[in-house]
C-alpha cells in the first residue's frame, strides 16, 4: 500500500527589510558615562545591552493618544526665550518684555532664564496678528474717509 506524500513547498524566500538603520552604541554609552562613573566591565555590558536591543528593532504603531501631564503635554514642548523669538520671528528682548507684561504666560524660570510653552508663544502670536490687522483696516479705513471726505 502507498502511502500519500505531502506535496513539497518551495522554500520561502525571505524579503530584505524595507528599512536598515544603523546606530553608533559609542554616542549612547558617552550619554551614560555623563551621568554616572562607568568601569570599562561596566562600559562593555551597557554596549552589548544597547546591540542586543538594536539588533532586533520594532516599528509600532499605537492608536491611543498618549497621556499628557498636568504641566506640560507631550506635543507642547518647552522653549527658551530665544527658541520662542526666533519661532515667530522677533527679537529675544522683546518676546522677554512680552512674558512680563504677562501677555505670554510664563511656563518656568530657571535661575534668570524664562520658559515658555510652545503653545502660549503661538497662541500670542496669533491674536497679536489678530490685533494687528484689525489696526490696519482702522487706519485704512480712517485714510480712506480724511482722503475721499474733502
Amino acid at each position: 500500500m502507498k502511502t500519500a506524500r505531502k506535496p513539497t513547498e518551495s522554500p520561502q524566500r525571505i524579503a530584505p527589510p524595507a528599512l536598515s538603520v544603523n546606530i553608533d552604541i559609542d554616542p549612547l554609552v558617552e550619554v551614560v558615562r555623563r551621568h554616572v562613573k562607568l568601569t570599562p566591565q561596566a562600559a562593555r555590558l551597557i554596549k552589548g545591552e544597547f546591540a542586543q536591543l538594536f539588533q532586533n528593532p520594532s516599528i509600532r504603531s499605537s492608536t491611543r493618544k498618549p497621556t499628557a501631564t498636568k504641566t506640560e503635554p507631550a506635543s507642547d514642548p518647552v522653549l527658551t526665550t530665544q527658541d520662542a523669538a526666533d519661532l515667530v520671528g522677533v527679537s529675544r528682548p522683546y518676546i522677554v518684555a512680552r512674558i512680563e507684561s504677562g501677555d505670554i504666560p510664563l511656563h518656568q524660570q530657571v535661575g534668570n532664564q524664562r520658559r515658555v510653552l510652545r503653545s502660549a508663544v503661538l497662541a500670542w502670536h496669533r491674536q497679536e496678528q489678530t490685533r494687528r490687522r484689525k489696526a490696519l483696516g482702522q487706519l485704512g479705513a480712517d485714510l480712506d474717509s480724511e482722503i475721499f471726505a474733502g
